[in-house]
């Protein structure tokens, strides 16, 4: 790595942090780099090598170039906490985690208690916060719930669906979360609830809540799945050779082609997405992060989470350049200032009660005869999901 020359002032600086060599500031990967995670942590960290690339090229954080280190948590929480140790070992002063709470708190906890910075690259937990792993910890994606708000109020107002109905996939936390953030924003829309069903990810079969579904009269709008892959394309599969034809809705964990082959030939289904992996997002600063990606890694990434990467690494960059310093701390407070920050796709807010996105703006996302697209519509927030909501399930 090209070593660059610092002055005194900002040689102070960075040991005042506690920091690294003059002309480095390391970064630590505490993900999966083996396992099922890595559907999840392996696009993310690859965007945020991106976000690596493109500020060190204008001089680096603070001028001092950052260097990355990486631990493997094998997608073992038991081996979250170890991988959190050894990138704090090897030097690490901002710590990037997993891409969900179980997985990677245990590294965040790590990191916190040796003072140092970590955002989980995508989980959409609120316990990365004051309330779960301590203030140093943040998320850089949004609250699962928002999935759900967000969807709720774009069929709602932008689409003039008037009933909804949720299927509840209940196998995980995010999934249940995503339903609340629903419901909860719904019932206050249309003053009463949506009708809902449950069903597991494991299910090989939801034949008995198609014939529920069937029989309600009158029928739905709108259908929101609350689910994940591989169980959520085998529902819409047999959702749709049921014969069931209105529009379907789910969040951020359908984003992405890779899981179409189980629902062939779907249409009329939507998500919210962080931006467009297939060369047509609105944004041509998205479109461009899609050109470097395949650039570096020979294929375009399989979900917007590629998005969330790269901002792990440029919030981190933002607060630090505002707060003039790297310390964990002084970054901390000026990430609990972000009001409409603009990052790659987007902007973001923090606040020192909340470390996670409880509002944010998205590309709709459409399945239109088994493709994927941009439907050209962003939708932000309305308003914030309300904190006890952020805990809702």
């Amino acid at each position: 790595m090209r070593k660059i020359f610092v002055t005194g002032v900002a040689l102070a600086t960075l040991l005042s942090a506690g920091g690294a060599t003059a002309a480095d500031f390391t970064i630590g990967f505490a993900i999966a780099q083996s396992g099922w995670m890595t559907a999840y942590d392996g696009d993310s960290s690859k965007g945020a090598q991106i976000a690596i690339d493109d500020i060190n090229a204008k001089g680096g954080i603070l001028g001092n170039q950052i260097k990355a280190v990486y631990a493997d948590t094998k997608s073992d929480p038991a081996q979250a906490g170890i991988a959190g140790e050894t990138v704090l070992k090897q030097g690490a002063k901002y710590m990037i985690a997993s891409c969900d709470f179980d997985m990677g708190g245990p590294a965040g906890i790590a990191s916190q208690k040796a003072g140092v910075l970590v955002m989980s690259i995508c989980s959409g937990s609120p316990k990365w916060g004051p309330v779960g792993i301590g203030e140093l910890a943040f998320a850089a994606g949004h609250a699962a719930q928002v999935d759900g708000y967000l969807m709720a109020e774009w069929a709602f107002t932008k689409k003039n669906w008037k009933r909804a109905y949720m299927l509840r996939d209940t196998s995980l936390t995010y999934t249940r979360a995503q339903c609340a953030g629903f419901e909860e924003r719904w019932k206050e829309l249309a003053n009463a609830a949506p009708g809902v069903d449950t069903f597991k990810n494991d299910d090989p079969s939801v034949a008995t809540q198609i014939t529920r579904l069937k029989a309600l009269n009158p029928q739905p709008d709108v259908i929101f799945i609350c689910t994940y892959a591989p169980g959520g394309p085998t529902a819409l599969r047999q959702i749709r050779a049921a014969g069931i034809t209105q529009p379907i809705m789910s969040g951020l964990a359908m984003d992405g082609a890779y899981w179409l082959a189980g629902a062939p030939g779907l249409s009329n289904f939507y998500v919210p997405s962080y931006g467009s992996i297939f060369g047509d997002d609105p944004s041509a600063d998205v479109r461009a992060f899609m050109d470097k990606y395949k650039k570096k890694f020979g294929q375009a990434p399989a979900t917007s989470l590629a998005i969330l990467g790269y901002r792990s690494v440029q919030k981190f960059a933002i607060a630090a350049e505002k707060a003039k310093s790297v310390d964990s701390q002084a970054v901390r407070k000026e990430l609990e200032k972000f009001s409409e920050q603009p990052v790659l796709g987007g902007v973001v807010w923090y606040d020192d009660k909340v470390h996670i996105l409880d509002r944010t703006r998205v590309l709709v996302m459409q399945v239109q005869d088994g493709k994927m697209s941009a439907t050209n519509e962003y939708i932000q927030s309305s308003k914030r999901v309300p904190y006890d909501v952020l805990f809702k399930e």
